[in-house]
């Protein structure tokens, strides 16, 4: 076993864009187990669908927020991460900068594979744990069918959004074009069609509309 977070996944991990993202909802136990895979391409919303889950009474969990605490400085998975790739990607604390190692893996197709070789074993082995412990369970990976976690979910929800929607939403998150281009060249790498989702949601039309989308299939899956 790489690593041990606490009680976690990421665990509800709900970053709410501050440190700690762990946000614990109540369960029902008399609820049936439903795990629901949320996946898409880079900056298309899926945080935000998963945010919606989370609000609507899903535990849920989110591999970019598994990552982070994975880097974490004093977790076994940092020191593995560090030895690979040196004290260059150490910010002046100490810790593994998350900007200093994606300036560098995402620069370097060999780079990023010996970085996911690392990564993806411990980010599934948590995640694994979360959906679990909980029955009513979303989880988010723009990675999901690459890391072939496919079979781990009840549906899988694909969050679409067009090339244009995608360059505004990473222009307000002041990302460059050009580190842009190459997340999402490794992110799309392994990216299957839309033919592997159960469902598709379009964020096309504002947060509102993606809300009111979300919200009805939630309320469609509860149903079922």
């Amino acid at each position: 076993m790489r690593s041990s977070l606490p009680p976690t996944c990421f665990i509800s991990l709900l970053r709410n864009r501050s440190r700690h993202l762990l946000t614990i909802l109540p369960q029902n136990k008399s609820i049936r187990r439903l795990k629901i895979g949320i996946t898409g391409k880079f900056a298309s919303g899926k945080s935000e669908v998963l945010k919606i889950f989370a609000e609507s009474g899903f535990f849920v969990c989110s591999a970019d927020e598994i990552a982070h605490m994975l880097l974490e400085r004093g977790n076994p998975v940092s020191g593995e991460v560090l030895n690979i790739f040196g004290s260059g990607i150490l910010d002046t604390g100490g810790s593994v900068s998350r900007k200093k190692l994606g300036e560098l893996v995402f620069n370097s197709e060999s780079a990023m594979r010996k970085l996911e070789n690392i990564m993806h074993p411990s980010i599934k082995s948590e995640m694994k744990k979360i959906l679990d412990a909980h029955p009513l369970c979303a989880a988010e990976n723009a990675l999901l069918f690459k890391m072939g976690m496919r079979g781990w979910f009840d549906k899988i929800v694909l969050v679409g959004c067009s090339d244009p929607q995608r360059e505004n939403n990473i222009a307000e998150r002041g990302i460059s074009p050009a580190l842009a281009k190459n997340i999402s060249f490794f992110q799309e790498d392994g990216f299957y069609p839309d033919a592997d989702a159960d469902f598709i949601i379009e964020n096309s039309a504002g947060l509102a509309a993606l809300r009111k989308k979300t919200k009805n299939l939630i309320n469609s899956l509860l149903k079922e």
